[in-house]
Formats: C-alpha cells, sequence, structure tokens
C-alpha cells in the first residue's frame, strides 16, 4: 500500500505536542518500519518546513532543525513526489471546478500529487477541506 502524506499529518506526526500526534505517528512509523510506501509531494516539502518553523512551540524549532527533521524522517524514508506543471494546471483546473479559491489550491496540490503517483490513498487531518475539493474521492482519508 502506497500513501500520500499531506503537510497536516506530517507535522502532527513529527511535533509530539501536537494534538494528533497520537493519530498520525503511526503511520510514519509504519512507513519508517517498511511496513507501507510512504509519498509526499515537493509542495507538501516546503509547506512542513514553513510549518515547522512557525509554530508557537518553546523552543521554536529553527531552519536548520526543521532540515535536519526533513532529511531525517521524511527523505530518508518517503518517496517525493514532483509536481509538474501539469501536475499544477490539475490542481488548477479541480480548484476552478469546485468553485473554491485560496488555500484550496494547496490542498488541490497534494490531492493531484498522490494521483499522478498512483498512490492508494491521500492521508490528511483536513477532512473538511478536501472532502469539499473532491466530495466521495476515495483517495482521500484519515489517518
Amino acid at each position: 500500500m502506497k500513501l500520500c502524506f499531506d503537510t497536516s499529518v506530517l507535522v502532527a506526526a513529527l511535533v509530539q505536542a501536537h494534538p494528533h500526534h497520537g493519530l498520525a505517528f503511526p503511520r510514519l512509523k509504519s512507513v519508517h518500519d517498511r511496513k507501507i510506501a510512504g509519498a509526499v509531494t515537493t509542495h507538501a516539502l516546503a509547506e512542513l518546513f514553513a510549518t515547522l518553523t512557525a509554530l508557537p512551540l518553546r523552543p521554536k524549532i529553527s531552519p536548520g532543525e526543521a532540515r535536519r527533521l526533513l532529511n531525517r524522517d521524511i527523505g530518508a524514508h518517503f518517496e517525493v513526489i514532483p509536481l509538474t506543471a501539469e501536475t499544477y494546471a490539475e490542481a488548477l483546473d479541480l480548484t476552478v471546478r469546485q468553485g473554491l479559491a485560496s488555500g484550496a489550491i494547496y490542498d488541490a496540490l497534494h490531492l493531484t500529487g498522490a494521483r499522478s503517483a498512483g498512490c492508494d490513498h491521500l492521508l490528511t487531518l483536513n477532512l473538511k477541506h478536501f472532502k469539499a475539493l473532491a466530495p466521495g474521492d476515495p483517495l482521500i482519508m484519515s489517518p
């Protein structure tokens, strides 16, 4: 089974203080233990770095520490799905078809990336946003 992780699941898995850590961490561990294949989009990597370094934690996660987390916990274990111009066009079309605006495009990038890589599911903690984008899509699931 190949699972694509969106940023919300990755943040929860990596940050022990996150309220959904207990839900997300076992999925990350399953990838590390090679029980499942994990994938992330290139967009998710950038979004994860931005989110980790902006979290109101004490002590804060420095840019260097965020980079180490990405290398150690994501890069070493996950397939990275490159987003092409075609993937971006598909994400834009999907967002427009659903009449969505603003940040919906970022969720659409995760979804179209997961589809293009042949993932069995896209894991997210933002089910409501993804269901608005692709109602009834069996690809979308919560960890």
